[in-house]
């Protein structure tokens, strides 16, 4: 598909419309994203030639992948009123107080280290809605919860989920050369293990000041050098589980950190939210075992069925999809006819964790007379009544993305940028990645979308395709913390929808600034032929 100035300026529009009126207008993520899909249509219609029933097509794929996020939201959201109705945040910032009195390393454990664990496992969402609502309960503020989870899931979203977004990169190109794949491995985590160093900084400062980064400094590096060099180490002997291996021994290492003598001094977050009443029965006797409780199903639950190939076999062979025809626009770009798009595997996905997790959860709690009486129906509908505006936002940021995607928009931004940019292209290259992610939320998709793209200009420009590539998927990862959909996931969770604006205004510079430092050191090393 060739490109002129006209088609990459309107296929440009809808982002900027996107943009505009989340940063600018300060409009809620429901709006913004119907008015970006609006804009999508009205482009695919009259400067990309597609056809009413294409444009139909790309919507209900939209609605369709859609699904698969809001099956994440509306379970999780249930374990949150159920915590909140049981009184186990309370009991929760309790035990996290006997943990250490370090209130920095505590936000630093939870929303890096058990956050970074969660996207290790599930992915999809479930690290921002769980890991907000557990912040937010700490005495953090909701805006800055949902800022520190995006933060501390973005590293884990190339080798975390067990290596799907690094499989989706994988299925897209040729690295049968095993130097190519090593130095692609290479390349993906050094650069991802940057990305998580900065990350824990980041959270240290949000959660302490500059009083809460010098303190708590050493430890983040330490937890950051054993994240990112053991990944790269295990990233060559097992993508799939390397992420998770090294975040679990994170996990441990950061609850012996904070029995440390330097650790048992108190110390505040910097900006707390006022402290709320606790919820719950007067008398509450939980133990902090039984707070976690939700959570602690959650992990069972994951690891058992995704580690075990045997039950995930079992349990994923019951799945759900919808066929969708091919369509060709007027300027020749082409979709595939899929028989069976996206299929959904109800039992193996994350909302069934969730979902399982937050009924045997409150079975217990009722049993233990945690809950008041009407408390399910209070559950229920307080979980309800935050989906549903969730849920229209998602639909319409996702369906607005398939539009774009379907007829072409998004290659076309691309392809722009590649025609322009020729033999300096490489610090172009993460932005690539943060653009597809950015616009599906997910760096699979991304990688899925642009893989084959980034090692086409590897060929065209002659050049080692294997730091392109890790371009590409770490573009992606930081992507993810300025894609709308998960922040809505995170503003949905804390009690702020409305406010994803703001979120991204906050990160939006700083994500930008990294893949451009990303790009030029991928460019000095071209130049240096490393």
């Amino acid at each position: 598909m060739s490109v002129n100035l006209v088609q990459w300026l309107a296929a440009l529009v809808p982002i900027l419309v996107l943009l505009v009126l989340l940063l600018r207008c300060k409009w809620g993520g429901d709006e913004a994203a119907s008015a970006g899909l609006l804009f999508s249509i009205l482009i695919a219609y009259l400067v990309f030639g597609g056809g009413i029933d294409m444009i139909a097509l790309a919507v209900a794929k939209g609605m369709w992948s859609s699904l698969s996020i809001i099956l994440v939201v509306f379970p999780a959201l249930i374990i949150y009123e159920l915590s909140q109705e049981s009184g186990a945040f309370a009991v929760i910032r309790a035990g996290m107080q006997r943990f250490t009195p370090d209130k920095v390393l505590q936000v630093l454990a939870v929303g890096w280290i058990f956050v970074g664990f969660l996207q290790g496992i599930t992915g999809f969402g479930v690290p921002v809605v769980v890991g907000a609502p557990l912040l937010i309960s700490m005495g953090v503020r909701p805006l800055t919860a949902v800022l520190i989870t995006m933060l501390g899931q973005a590293w884990g979203n190339t080798f975390g989920t067990l290596g799907i977004a690094w499989d989706g990169l994988l299925s897209q190109v040729d690295v049968s050369d095993p130097l190519t794949l090593k130095r692609t491995v290479l390349w993906s985590t050094g650069l991802l293990g940057v990305v998580n160093l900065i990350a824990g900084l980041l959270i240290a400062c949000l959660a302490g000041g500059y009083k809460g980064l010098k303190r708590n400094a050493l430890t983040v590096m330490l937890l950051g050098l054993l994240q990112g060099a053991g990944q790269m180490g295990l990233a060559l002997l097992n993508p799939m589980l390397c992420n998770f291996v090294v975040v679990s021994l994170s996990l441990g290492l950061i609850f012996i950190i904070g029995r440390l003598d330097y650790y048992r001094r108190p110390a505040e977050l910097y900006d707390p939210a006022a402290e709320q009443p606790d919820a719950g029965l007067t008398g509450n006797a939980m133990r902090i075992q039984q707070a976690f409780l939700p959570y602690l199903i959650l992990i069972v639950i994951a690891v058992t069925v995704l580690l075990n190939n045997s039950l995930k076999g079992y349990f994923g062979q019951w799945k759900f999809a919808l066929a969708f025809a091919g369509k060709t626009t007027l300027l020749g770009f082409a979709t595939p006819s899929y028989p069976a798009y996206a299929p959904l595997a109800p039992l193996i996905h994350s909302g069934a964790f969730l979902l399982l997790a937050a009924m045997i959860g409150y079975a217990c709690y009722a049993r233990w007379g945690y809950i008041a009486a009407g408390g399910l129906s209070r559950i229920m509908k307080n979980s309800l009544n935050k989906t549903i505006p969730s849920a229209i936002a998602v639909i319409g940021l996702i369906a607005m993305s398939k539009v774009m995607d379907e007829t072409g928009q998004t290659m076309v931004l691309a392809q722009g940028v590649a025609a322009v940019a020729g033999g300096i292209y490489p610090i172009l290259a993460p932005f690539i990645g943060l653009l597809g992610t950015f616009m599906t939320s997910s760096n699979l998709s991304s990688n899925i979308l642009f893989g084959s793209f980034q090692q086409q200009i590897a060929l065209l420009l002659q050049i080692d395709k294997a730091p392109l590539l890790a371009a590409q998927t770490v573009g992606g990862a930081v992507g993810s913390i300025i894609a709308p959909s998960k922040i809505l996931l995170g503003t949905t969770a804390a009690g702020i929808l409305g406010r994803e604006g703001e979120v991204i205004g906050r990160v939006l510079a700083g994500a930008l600034l990294l893949c451009a430092v990303f790009g030029v050191i991928i460019f000095i090393a071209y130049q240096l032929g490393w």
